[in-house]
């Protein structure tokens, strides 16, 4: 497996988190609104919430972005993380870049004092479920459930 480098974006990285957003959300099959994912990529940056790229190390195109926002759990009584968006571009998958994207941000967490992270995973992504437990998360009994107010 090759080194992954790892980095906080800046300005100049928003193209690439729009592009990997937007690939989460084709995947997803929701719909895509190529200026507000721009405003959020760029809302993001300046945001509490912990966001980094990944690229396997030999390559300069961003293939991987997680996103989590910091929020007050009540299952944790206390901050804790949130990962709504863990997604690497499908041509780089197995090649390390997920799993370094998470352990940066278990490590972020670990030292700056939360107490945990939530996050969902598509129910027959085997990767998925292998890369979490692998790193210490545990299957919760659970659904998630989303709408979107205008859909109301």
């Amino acid at each position: 497996m090759s080194p992954v480098t790892l980095a906080a974006p800046t300005l100049a990285d928003v193209p690439d988190i729009v592009r990997l957003l937007k690939g989460d959300l084709e995947l997803l099959q929701l719909p895509i609104d190529d200026e507000a994912l721009l405003q959020t990529a760029t809302t993001l940056l300046t945001s509490s919430s912990f966001v980094r790229l990944g690229r396997v190390s030999e390559t300069d195109i961003w293939s991987g972005v997680i996103v989590a926002h910091c929020w007050t759990s009540t299952k944790f009584c206390g901050p804790a993380f949130w990962i709504e968006t863990l997604y690497v571009d499908p041509t780089c998958r197995r090649g390390g870049v997920g799993r370094e994207l998470v352990t940066k941000l278990l490590e972020y967490a670990e030292q700056n004092g939360f107490h945990g992270i939530d996050l969902e995973a598509y129910r027959m992504n085997a990767p998925a479920a292998y890369l979490y437990r692998s790193l210490g998360f545990r299957r919760l009994g659970r659904e998630r459930y989303s709408v979107r107010i205008t859909d109301i």
